[in-house]
């Protein structure tokens, strides 16, 4: 375009994905050069993070280039304007795949067969190919590469009922697996512990760039022989106004024109349809043919993985709850302790084994507790360093207060709005209550009144879960169900102490349901 015939020179402002990024700037440049009318300035920003920042509404720019189209739905979900983050078009496509030393890769190359999926999986085959292989993949919640990688995992073990086992294992237990960073994981390969052969997954650009980069410490890209799930790289509009969204659209045709194309395929990118340029060669690690294209799951499918990776991967913020009625008083059958004084002990038990990173907080409650409040704050929730003495010193101190009857649905609403009143940013937050009986306080609110206002308040994006355990005949398991099931909680009755230790120590360590029917079995 002739810069003498514009009319107007709008600013288009681009935030993508860091490894894109530099490719863009230098179509940019191409395109202002050639005349282009729009002044374009191109930032870089982690597609998580610009996600978040969509989801509450930030103008970050005009133009968003994420590294899969998951983030733009995510951030949909998180509450972005839907009128303006509208569907994008694929500029580019890098395959996710597995990378290893040489030293590594030669090891396999003594084995028949192409490399498989099935190498991130701990099972007698690939311990036989790698006797000292250990996996590690970038944190699915803030990374596409790794969420595609698990995403791949089940589908090549969909129909094999014993490596589907193996993979949910996997999954449940993915922060043994996982790396904060790309630095991170490519450090890995640089540095190889104790003749370990270290696994990881990444996308084909990454390990490029890693290669490009640092030709001395060369990976080896991995093309499974089941092939490749692809970030896809959308070019996402996000402006109303017309002559913004015309310079964005002429950014766009330069983006995908031949001469843009050229230079993507330079960085390391495939085009849309898999080809790929020169560039992409065995110096990088990589190879010119395409894997097999492996559909990425439907959107909703894909975006429900992701918040559930949100949710098992992110640090818990936990409030405990405590029944300290009357009742709790009581012997526990075959133990010379009372439920109060066995409740104290595996609480005190799951407050030590929290996993660090985490916050934690005690409230107890009984009718007309303080003053006419049913409930009652003995340690504010906090850096778990600091407030698991205070927890456990309060813990201690319970068995000698029990009174009162059951004021369960107040207590439970005061702490649900505690907890959602001082949330921390990528962290879980959690009211986790245990209980020996059914709401008995005829002054407080309803059950109605309760799962009501729950319900009101609730915020799928920002959530507070409440997981309630029972113990006891006299529980209304009804009851729990209906108040945990407003909040994605779960509700869980023991019918021995045992039971309720075990169901306590597990839900305080963290171990979320990702899937909910898995927890169906324990629900009564």
């Amino acid at each position: 375009m002739n810069r003498t015939a514009c009319g107007e020179h709008p600013r288009l402002r681009v935030v993508a994905a860091p490894e894109i990024g530099p490719a863009l700037v230098r179509i940019a440049q191409k395109y202002t050069k050639d005349g282009g009318c729009a002044a374009i300035s191109v930032r870089t920003r982690s597609s998580a993070d610009t996600a978040d920042q969509l989801g509450l509404r930030k103008d970050v720019a005009d133009v968003w280039v994420p590294d899969a189209s998951v983030w733009a739905d995510f951030a949909r979900a998180r509450g972005a304007d839907r009128g303006l983050l509208v569907q994008g078009t694929s500029i580019a496509h890098s395959p996710v795949i597995m990378a290893v030393t040489q030293e590594t890769a030669t090891k396999l190359a003594l084995h028949p067969g192409e490399p498989s999926w099935t190498l991130l999986i701990p099972t007698s085959a690939t311990k036989k190919r790698l006797p000292r292989a250990f996996t590690t993949l970038p944190t699915p919640s803030r990374y596409a590469s790794g969420l595609a990688a698990l995403n791949v995992l089940n589908a090549v073990v969909a129909d094999r009922p014993d490596m589907l086992k193996i993979v949910q294992g996997v999954t449940a237990n993915l922060k043994r697996a996982i790396v904060p960073s790309e630095e991170a994981l490519f450090g890995l390969l640089d540095r190889p512990s104790g003749g370990t052969d270290p696994v990881i997954v990444a996308g084909e650009q990454a390990v490029w760039r890693h290669n490009d980069a640092r030709p001395e410490h060369r990976a080896i890209g991995l093309y499974p022989k089941e092939g490749a799930i692809a970030l896809d790289y959308p070019y996402v509009p996000m402006t109303r106004d017309p002559v913004t969204r015309q310079a964005a659209e002429e950014f766009r045709r330069a983006v995908t024109s031949q001469e843009g194309r050229t230079l993507l395929r330079a960085a390391g990118f495939r085009d849309p349809a898999g080809r790929a340029g020169p560039a992409m060669d065995e110096r990088h690690g990589v190879r010119t043919e395409p894997p097999r294209d492996i559909p990425a799951p439907d959107t909703r499918t894909t975006l429900r993985a992701l918040l559930s990776m949100r949710l098992l991967l992110a640090d818990t913020r936990a409030l405990l709850l405590l029944d300290i009625s009357g009742s709790m008083a009581e012997k526990v059958p075959g133990l010379t302790r009372t439920r109060m004084e066995a409740t104290a002990k595996f609480a005190e038990a799951g407050v030590r084994n929290l996993p660090k990173g985490s916050d934690v907080g005690l409230w107890v409650f009984s009718t007309n507790l303080d003053g006419d409040k049913d409930y009652k704050e003995i340690v504010p929730v906090g850096p778990l360093k600091e407030r698991a003495p205070q927890v456990v010193r309060g813990l201690r101190g319970l068995p000698g207060s029990t009174r009162g009857d059951t004021g369960l649905y107040d207590s439970v609403l005061a702490a649900f709005r505690s907890a959602s009143k001082h949330q921390v940013k990528d962290m879980l937050s959690s009211v986790i209550v245990f209980t020996d009986g059914r709401n008995d306080d005829p002054h407080g609110i309803s059950r109605r009144q309760l799962v009501t206002t729950l319900r009101r308040e609730f915020k799928p994006t920002q959530p507070v879960t409440i997981t309630l355990i029972g113990y006891g005949d006299g529980i209304d398991a009804g009851e729990l169900r209906q108040i945990a099931r407003v909040t994605n909680g779960v509700a869980m009755v023991a019918r021995t102490f045992d039971q309720a230790q075990q169901i306590f120590l597990q839900v305080i360590a963290n171990r979320v349901c990702v899937d909910r029917g898995r927890c169906a079995p324990q629900d009564r």
